[in-house]
């Protein structure tokens, strides 16, 4: 294959990946050259693979649509891997159950009736019982309300297991991340410095005493 051929095709292969991360982000032509300060017809011939997108513009289209820019620059097909796919029927109805089930505990640990939490809250007994065993969604309003009525959060209801839960956690550790100074961030990014990091765990886990104990060791041995 020539060079010049190779060149199309990167540029073909690049312009799938642009429009299968656009279709996946439910943006229009229009939008999304806005983003890149381009227009929808020079986007679409980036997206068939006529002209190839330059770096820059590039950088702010995985920017805008929160997509890691090596997805682009290895060549790998972009999005397939960064959720989990999943019905989302299935899902919804699956975390209901668990948030009734969760409510009911609660309520059992509060050592409240389903009646005495109904009363509480001005709902019927009937209807907070059709949440507990899963049976129809619970308004968000009145899963506050419940929730604070058994003196509890509404964080221990929201998911941290699931794929959602799994994502939002990834999402909240890289935003810590960034939130570190530049040259720990640099020492993180580095794979030789994992044996440091597995070191300083290890440490963190240790009791007081079993510190200073460790402590009165290591000054033992520096006298």
């Amino acid at each position: 294959m020539s060079d010049r051929q190779t060149l199309v095709l990167r540029s073909k292969m690049l312009g799938a990946m642009l429009r299968e991360a656009r279709l996946a982000a439910n943006k229009s032509l229009k939008e999304s050259a806005a983003l890149i300060g381009s227009t929808s017809s020079t986007l679409s011939s980036y997206e068939r693979g006529r002209k190839a997108i330059s770096l820059p513009e590039l950088e702010l289209f995985a920017y805008h649509l929160d997509i890691p820019l090596p997805y682009f620059l290895s060549g790998s097909t972009v999005g397939k891997k960064q959720k989990a796919d999943f019905d989302p029927t299935t899902m919804v109805s699956l975390r209901q159950r668990i948030v009734g089930a969760l409510l009911r505990k609660h309520r059992t640990e509060a050592g409240m009736s389903i009646r005495a939490l109904a009363e509480t809250v001005g709902l019927s007994p009937r209807r907070v019982s059709a949440f507990e065993r899963g049976e129809r969604p619970i308004p968000l309003s009145e899963l506050e309300v419940l929730v604070s009525a058994l003196g509890q959060s509404i964080e221990e209801y929201i998911d941290h297991e699931g794929p959602v839960g799994k994502w939002v956690n990834n999402k909240q550790s890289f935003e810590l991340l960034l939130e570190l100074p530049a040259e720990l961030r640099e020492f993180l990014s580095k794979p030789g410095n994992q044996s440091y990091l597995r070191m300083a765990k290890n440490l963190s886990e240790l009791s007081i005493e079993k510190l200073r104990a460790l402590a009165e060791g290591l000054l033992d041995l520096t006298l």
